[in-house]
């Protein structure tokens, strides 16, 4: 009886499993330039793609013209990207004298065998200061050499009282110097000091009036090294190539209680990687991060899945913006981005752009066939394909055909109707089929102590 009952379980688990076919919602042409030749066709996914999707793309499915399906490799979209690296170009400081009251000149060549100089650095641990400085070059070994100036009124600043914004970096224009003479007119600011003295006064019937003295400390920039640099440009191998892509929505509103900026986003499902924001607030410093919900315990609440720190500085010849937010690829439809604004006021946002990876189907089309690609399925399960010819193709450098998706067509849904696969797949009837073997087993073991109780003595 055991026997038969489990037999009929595995029945019915291999009609379910043969009964699961899913559907797809949509399905588009695949527009090729020649299907005539044999090619490696690469087919880019867009948004209506990510739209309707699953969750790992596992129900993307390509079928030619006769409804045989066909293998394909998912892949990232991937580039050569050109990056420049900035590396040290050692250098010696020569001298260093002073100019008119208070200023400094200092002498500093760079070593036989160093690079030309891109640029300098100009390091020192003081905070709250802002020096210009004149820079020159030559290439005359002589004791009289003949200076070039190279930039001038180049500004390096800490700001530190107000943000943590600074900058201590100066570019320089294409060169071969290999002597730099760097002039700092003005090496010395007046600070504020302690206060010295206060005084009220009182007159007749007339209003106290205070009188203070402060004193002024005139500090002198101390310069604990200067490095110089160039940029060396490399070219890197297929990496992976950032795309933008609009938000379908996106709302601000304020949290008082909190002191923070909620911006919600409602998103196509793209495989994003970062937000960044576009705000007219000039100057600013704010600690940010990007949540999206997730189910926990039957409740919903945000998880957070990256931070930065939202920086802006544009002030008369400085420029500087920092609006990134970066996470591990998410495709989500709603995100959320918290600014902590402390007691400042809001930001004045004004867009918001999502960036991410971009994904593309390769495979091997078969000369004079047509296909096609569907999508939208809840049910699919993701395929196991034969991908290894597709990528010894990869390996040994060929290269990929682009080929197009025509207009997304929706598929006629299906009538709702009894799906008897779901009810095979239910807990309810997994429940009253282990239900119902328990009582056949007790039925069993009944009978068969009954017949034991019969046996004669």
């Amino acid at each position: 009886m055991i026997a038969k009952i489990a037999l009929l379980s595995a029945l019915v688990l291999s009609s379910a499993v043969a009964a699961d076919a899913s559907h797809y919602r949509f399905t588009r042409d695949i527009v090729r330039p020649d299907s005539s030749e044999q090619t490696l066709l690469a087919v880019t996914l867009d948004t209506p793609v990510y739209a309707a999707s699953a969750a790992g793309f596992r129900d993307l499915r390509l079928t030619d013209q006769d409804g045989v399906e066909t293998p394909y490799l998912l892949q990232k979209i991937t580039s050569r990207k050109t990056v420049t690296q900035r590396l040290p170009s050692r250098s010696e400081i020569q001298t260093l004298q002073k100019s008119g009251d208070d200023g400094i000149v200092v002498m500093v060549d760079l070593d036989k065998n160093a690079a030309a100089a891109d640029g300098l650095a100009v390091l020192t641990a003081q905070h709250d200061f802002e020096y210009v400085l004149q820079i020159y070059g030559s290439s005359d070994d002589s004791d009289s050499k003949n200076w070039q100036l190279l930039t001038d009124n180049a500004t390096i600043y800490d700001y530190s009282r107000y943000m943590a914004v600074s900058n201590h970096d100066i570019n320089l224009p294409s060169n071969n110097y290999r002597h730099f003479k760097i002039i700092i007119a003005q090496a010395a600011q007046a600070k504020i000091g302690k206060l010295l003295e206060l005084t009220r006064t009182i007159r007749g019937d007339e209003k106290p009036q205070l009188s203070e003295k402060l004193e002024l400390l005139n500090e002198p920039l101390h310069i604990d090294r200067i490095e110089f640099w160039h940029n060396q440009t490399e070219t890197l191998q297929e990496t992976e190539q950032p795309f933008d892509y609009p938000v379908a929505a996106f709302n601000i509103s304020q949290d008082a209680e909190h002191k923070t900026s909620l911006i919600d986003i409602d998103t196509q499902n793209q495989p994003l990687t970062a937000f960044t924001l576009k705000t007219a607030t000039a100057s600013f410093s704010r600690n940010a991060e990007v949540q999206i919900p997730e189910q926990h315990r039957g409740k919903i609440r945000m998880q957070t899945i990256g931070t930065a720190t939202l920086e802006a500085l544009h002030f008369q010849d400085i420029s500087r913006e920092q609006t990134h937010i970066s996470f591990p690829e998410q495709r989500q439809p709603h995100y959320r981005i918290v600014i902590h604004n402390q007691d400042n006021p809001p930001l004045e946002i004004s867009n918001v752009v999502g960036t991410g990876h971009g994904y593309q189907l390769l495979l091997l089309p078969q000369p004079g066939k047509n296909y096609q690609l569907h999508y939208g399925s809840d049910k699919a399960e993701p395929p196991r394909y034969d991908t290894a010819p597709i990528q010894e193709l990869l390996r040994r450098g060929y290269q990929s055909t682009a080929a197009d998706l025509s207009p997304e067509t929706a598929m006629a849904p299906i009538e709702d109707k009894f799906d008897f696969v779901k009810l095979l797949n239910s807990k309810l009837f997994l429940g009253l089929a282990i239900g119902l073997m328990v009582v056949v087993l007790g039925w069993s073991l009944y009978r068969a102590s009954k017949r034991i109780g019969d046996w004669p003595k």
